[in-house]
């Protein structure tokens, strides 16, 4: 759904808007397109986003023994964590999640029994928690921070006690990959969780005959993911996109650069391609902020325009607020919509 004029938007063709002031001929400047993967390449609400909220709930249930059926976090809510900002690594938001409910926890403690829908109700609210990550400058790191802040000395001992980062970030893995696929990406046996993995229900989003029509016409493509890298070989296997590839062009979480909204990637990718002109195209603020950061710490680099799409697991409410405030350089219902009126220009 298109946001009106007076948010700062226009219309620029079928499902994409921009910042006011832009008109459709400025795609003709545009000879590369590089993509984030999940929300934009391929639906994740349930896979990556049920994944983290069944980790957590998994947690408190089988590991620290809190029963209960109420999810303590659902996979919308997560998008709180997306939007206070570096939080692009699952692993962590899971984490942090985490580590959120063991903040409500020592607030129970000694008030009666506790359950996880006890625990979801209990302070500090969602809203007004991710609110402070995001005025502290997000992330895991910061997270941890606040609730060192707020427990005293024996309940921040409980609190290390109870928090296990390496073992969340095994749950949510066995919980993405599955048995069939646990190995294969991350080289362990799953020990906790043996049902089929949720990476089965990502469903394809890009019209692959748009990046076929684009390279014909001159357009590079290019990968800027948080996904690692046997799990961006998987789904390029699967989906066919390997071959629209140059491996040279795509950059995954390696462990070689620094996440994202660090734009270190984007200027790796501008060096590697030689555009005279990109778009970054994500569906969440640390995309935004990536393609912001990569203009101040590389102002005699190739211009890199941002996209955003609505097709990511965030909830649309929240997302479109933030786009009212961010005036993001173009907004697209999905990542065809920005493809096609790429195609259509190079076309003439």
């Amino acid at each position: 759904m298109s946001l009106p004029a007076s948010s700062g938007y226009v219309d620029l063709a079928r499902g994409l808007q921009a910042r006011s002031g832009t008109t459709l001929s400025a795609l003709g400047k545009v000879d590369a397109v590089i993509f984030d993967v999940d929300g934009v390449l391929v639906e994740v609400s349930e896979s990556f986003r049920m994944v983290i909220s069944r980790t957590v709930q998994f947690y408190f249930n089988q590991i620290l023994g809190i029963p209960g059926e109420k999810r303590f976090i659902t996979g919308e809510e997560t998008g709180h964590f997306k939007l206070a900002g570096r939080y692009n690594n699952d692993w962590d938001l899971a984490k942090g999640a985490v580590a959120y409910g063991l903040l409500k926890l020592a607030g129970l403690n000694g008030s009666g029994a506790v359950d996880t829908a006890r625990l979801r109700l209990a302070s500090p609210g969602l809203e007004d928690f991710s609110a402070e990550i995001k005025r502290r400058g997000g992330g895991l790191a910061e997270t941890l921070k606040i609730i060192a802040e707020k427990l005293n000395a024996g309940q921040y001992r409980e609190f290390e006690l109870r928090y296990r980062p390496d073992l969340i970030r095994q749950i949510f893995m066995e919980y993405y990959a599955g048995p069939s696929l646990c190995r294969d990406f991350y080289g362990f046996e799953p020990q906790y969780y043996r049902g089929p993995g949720l990476i089965e229900k990502e469903r394809d989003i890009l019209d692959h005959s748009l990046v076929r029509e684009l390279s014909a016409c001159g357009v590079t493509f290019g990968i800027l993911s948080g996904r690692i890298p046997t799990e961006a070989e998987y789904l390029f296997r699967k989906t066919g996109l390997k071959h629209c590839l140059n491996p040279e062009f795509v950059v995954t979480d390696d462990g070689h650069l620094p996440a994202k909204p660090d734009p270190a990637g984007l200027g790796r990718l501008a060096e590697r391609m030689g555009f005279r002109g990109a778009i970054y195209v994500g569906d969440v603020p640390d995309d935004w902020a990536t393609v912001t950061a990569y203009a101040a710490r590389y102002p005699e680099g190739p211009p890199v325009a941002g996209c955003l799409v609505r097709t990511g697991a965030t909830s649309k409410e929240l997302m479109s607020a933030f786009y009212e405030k961010s005036a993001v350089d173009f907004l697209a219902e999905d990542v065809n919509c920005l493809l096609s009126a790429l195609l259509a220009v190079r076309r003439g």
